[in-house]
């Protein structure tokens, strides 16, 4: 593990959103992120990253802030699952019906596809929740350097085996799987048989593997280094498309 270098990098990327303007926190006490999230113009929360369905622990949960003088304008959550060598797909069929089955116990999904059980198993982070103020829409390069600063987090604290999160197809088609610096993109992970809003089944698996983290989050990093800023690197065409930048991550997406 590249402790040091770890380390390193996630001060760079730290100092580089500092000279935008942006200071980047971690939420010590997370029954303040209900309120943190209203702040930053989000309705929800979604069941996996609430500390009203969840109890979040210093040891396996980080929530991220990224703060524009007292404003929160970029906000993620990770939360530790080490499922071991447990199936994916009975961890997710409990977890999520837990999060999602309004008591019942009624399945709430199905058909968890192979490739997937065969590939996730061990120490595992999800990211979900993450959110960009509208203030902030169309930041790609600072959204982009606060998830890789997230995800050189989680591998310092945890050493995952893999990262991972759902994201709109919406949002992959806008780019978000570059922002969020996932490196395996799936489909149809697995079937809702009533999905809850705001998840759907068009929903994408996003991975990073451990071996790539450092790649990603290095690739990040030197953009952020070559760039003038999030305002000044727009077009006068990303001007325009502005609102439909990618704007969140359900479970990491849109959620």
């Amino acid at each position: 593990m590249r402790t040091v270098a770890l380390a390193e990098a996630i001060g760079r990327l730290s100092s580089r959103l500092s000279d935008w303007g942006y200071v980047v926190k971690e939420v010590d006490d997370v029954s303040t992120v209900p309120g943190l999230v209203d702040l930053l113009g989000k309705s929800y929360l979604t069941p996996l990253s609430s500390p009203g369905h969840n109890d979040f622990t210093e040891n396996n949960v980080i929530w991220l802030v990224a703060m524009k003088g007292d404003t929160p304008v970029f906000a993620g959550c990770a939360r530790l699952e080490d499922i071991g060598r447990e199936s994916v797909s009975r961890y997710w069929s409990r977890t999520l019906k837990r999060a999602y089955g309004a008591n019942s116990d009624a399945p709430v999904i199905e058909k968890v596809r192979p490739e997937v059980e065969k590939k996730l198993f061990g120490r595992l982070v999800y990211f979900g929740d993450l959110y960009v103020n509208s203030s902030e829409r169309g930041s790609r390069v600072a959204l982009r350097s606060f998830v890789a600063l997230g995800h050189l987090a989680v591998s310092l604290k945890w050493d995952p085996d893999w990262i991972y999160c759902f994201v709109r197809e919406e949002d992959l088609a806008r780019g978000a799987g570059v922002i969020y610096g996932f490196s395996t993109l799936l489909p149809e992970p697995f079937n809702w048989l009533s999905p809850p809003p705001p998840r759907s089944n068009s929903e994408w698996l996003a991975l990073l593997p451990r071996d790539e983290i450092w790649s990603f989050a290095g690739a990040s990093l030197r953009a952020a280094l070559r760039s003038a800023g999030p305002r000044r690197d727009r077009s006068d065409n990303q001007q325009r498309v502005i609102k439909d930048a990618p704007a969140e991550c359900v479970g990491s997406h849109g959620e």
